[in-house]
């Protein structure tokens, strides 16, 4: 039995810790272009389950599991974070399913899929749409999924330029009607002026446009107005270029802060709907949404300036090196 004296302090404790939990700082809201959905500005990335970036202990990264994916979105939700993406690795679906599943937060947050690397501009499109929509409803668990975004590469087109839209539009308003998806949307590893040309190609009927935006590849700063014209959300991808300008970064030391920094710098443009962002571990959630409340500062500022000066090598990203680098 507990003696009163300890109950009530236990009470008080208990209602401290929820008015400390209620205190904290929440990630802001925007609106997400004609959808007028109410996103949080930062969003949890695909990306953030299908690498190996968490350290093993042993000298080598490993994937995070299902009970630390359960903590790490379950730490998002508690700081406001309501949108999470997913590309194309199965994991990047399956995993956020089960730990959404496990927390019962389904009806809490928006979440697209993204078709990728698949459209070729033809009849097979609407085969591939569909499929690949009925694969990720049954890996996130969930009869809907609030957005579904086309993505794919210069490399996966037959013809030159973007490919033709009209086979997908066709399969997604069936998905819609079907109640399985809300909302359409597109972007894809391009040239900025190849999407100036889907903007008004398709701009109309689509509803959301994912461009790559960090410090060092900045061309989206060139369409994003376009892209509001035509009333499209913007979410934003790679503000890290996946962990390439974070490479032998001392993130513990000198550099500690630098990914919050770098997310910070994306949203100071009031063009941007919602910073989409990798992350890998608990303190990667606190740290990388915190930019939400955190202001750059001027040193992190002329930090910034150095990250961008970063020249990437690796090729699979040549094409944000060679279309998306402007400054």
């Amino acid at each position: 039995m507990v003696a009163a004296g300890t109950a009530q302090k236990l009470t008080v404790d208990s209602q401290v810790s929820a008015a400390s939990i209620t205190n904290r700082p929440k990630v802001k809201y925007r609106v997400l272009g004609k959808t007028g959905l109410k996103v949080s500005e930062i969003g949890l990335g695909g990306h953030s389950w299908s690498y190996k970036q968490v350290p093993d202990g042993k000298g080598g990264y490993r994937k995070p599991t299902i009970d630390e994916a359960v903590r790490m979105i379950a730490a998002g939700l508690e700081m406001g974070v309501n949108f999470l993406d997913s590309c194309t690795p199965l994991d990047e679906s399956s995993v956020p399913g089960e730990a959404l599943k496990r927390l019962g937060k389904r009806d809490k947050v928006l979440i697209s899929i993204r078709v990728s690397h698949k459209m070729k501009g033809r009849q097979a499109d609407k085969k591939e749409i569909y499929k690949w929509t009925e694969k990720r409803l049954k890996l996130w668990q969930t009869d809907y999924v609030d957005m579904c975004l086309l993505c794919n590469t210069a490399n996966d087109t037959t013809q030159s330029g973007y490919w033709d839209m009209s086979y997908s539009i066709e399969a997604l308003d069936k998905l819609k009607q079907q109640g399985k998806i809300r909302f359409t949307g597109f972007g894809c590893h391009f040239t900025p002026e190849l999407f100036l040309e889907a903007f008004d190609k398709y701009g109309d009927y689509f509803d959301i446009v994912s461009l790559p935006y960090n410090i060092r590849h900045r061309a989206a700063e060139t369409l994003l107005s376009a892209a509001k014209k035509k009333g499209l959300g913007v979410i934003t991808i790679k503000p890290f270029a996946r962990g390439e300008l974070l490479k032998n970064r001392d993130l513990r030391g000198a550099d500690a802060g630098l990914p919050r920094d770098m997310i910070s710098f994306v949203l100071e443009n009031k063009l941007v709907d919602i910073c989409t962002c990798g992350v890998h571990t608990i303190e990667q959630v606190r740290e990388n949404f915190s930019a939400s409340w955190t202001k750059l500062s001027p040193s992190g500022r002329k930090r910034l300036e150095k990250v961008a000066a970063t020249r990437i090598t690796d090729r699979r990203y040549a094409w944000l090196e060679h279309g998306w680098r402007y400054v």
